[in-house]
């Protein structure tokens, strides 16, 4: 979703900087950022938030790689599940965890 979407999806002002950050953002690090605001949804308890974030995780997959994608896939709806049960911290437990490794493989700490 494009930054200027945003802006009129939810009448709020974006923040320069973070939009600066987001537009220049290579692939990967965009995941990153996602894992990032999935995790803290969840840290708030926002189940709706936690759940969009989740949901953009699953549409940045690339089913050309049919094993990889279906075992994130399946491991997203794992984590939605438990959003959706309010099982939050062990929702952020696994998140992080994934971001840690997703990050460590993408060089990106």
């Amino acid at each position: 979703m494009s930054i200027n979407l945003m802006m009129k999806k939810t009448n709020k002002k974006v923040n320069p900087y973070l939009a600066q950050k987001i537009m220049t953002a290579s692939p990967e690090q965009l995941i990153l950022y996602i894992y990032d605001a999935s995790i803290s949804a969840c840290g708030r308890k926002d189940r709706r938030k936690a759940a969009e974030a989740i949901q953009e995780l699953v549409n940045s997959l690339n089913f050309k790689e049919k094993k990889v994608a279906t075992t994130f896939y399946n491991m997203y709806q794992y984590i939605l599940n438990l959003i959706h049960n309010q099982k939050f911290e062990e929702a952020q437990t696994l998140l992080r965890d994934i971001r840690n490794t997703w990050a460590e493989a993408m060089k990106l700490n």
